[in-house]
């Protein structure tokens, strides 16, 4: 069979099947409920809104009269004479003070200050000592400077001997640190400052 008997086949139950359809919708479409067509229409209230009028409610607040002022004493006359004091009449003035206390900083008291330990650093024990048991002292001599460092270490003392008690106080020494002497205002010098450490094993 060739493609147009083929065509031509096909086409006539198509056309039957699209004809059968048409008439059924039609079908429905006349025999459907005309009950919703034949409902008079309903009205829908409209929302109204009467117009009003905004007014403001204020109070006017009116300030309460000042009371009256009081007039100003009148002033009173200058006294051009000069009363007649007794001579053992007592003077009610106040003394002045000012032009026979000199405040100043010119006094020794007020200026010089001794030298003082602000910073002893704590010396490292010696290992021969902390080994054996053995607690000592030495005792270091130091020359204070105007900034409040120290020089010149030297050791004049140190018991037990020879367990290195020595050693460990100049090095602490070198790092000692003082608020300086200060005398008629200027740090000074001093020499021959002894100062103590102490090696103590704690229990």
């Amino acid at each position: 069979m060739n493609i147009a008997a083929r065509i031509g086949v096909s086409f006539v139950p198509g056309f039957l099947v699209t004809f059968a359809l048409l008439v059924l919708m039609f079908t429905l479409i006349a025999t459907g409920n005309r009950e919703i067509d034949e409902e008079p229409p309903r009205k829908i209230a409209d929302i109204f809104q009467p117009k009003r009028e905004v007014t403001e409610q204020y109070k006017e607040v009116k300030p309460e009269k000042p009371e009256d002022v009081e007039e100003p004493p009148p002033e009173l006359p200058e006294l051009k004479e000069q009363l007649d004091l007794p001579e053992n009449a007592v003077s009610m003035a106040a003394p002045n003070l000012a032009a026979n206390i000199n405040i100043g900083l010119s006094g020794a008291f007020a200026r010089d200050t001794d030298y003082i330990p602000i910073y002893v650093p704590q010396p490292v024990y010696p290992r021969r000592a902390q080994a054996r048991g053995v607690s000592g002292y030495a005792v270091v001599q130091v020359t204070i400077t105007t900034t409040g460092a120290v020089r010149d270490p030297v050791l004049l003392e140190e018991y037990p001997e020879n367990y290195g008690f020595g050693e460990a106080a100049l090095r602490a020494a070198r790092k000692l640190k003082y608020n300086p002497r200060v005398v008629d205002g200027k740090p000074v010098e001093v020499p021959g400052v002894l100062y103590k450490f102490t090696f103590q094993i704690e229990d």
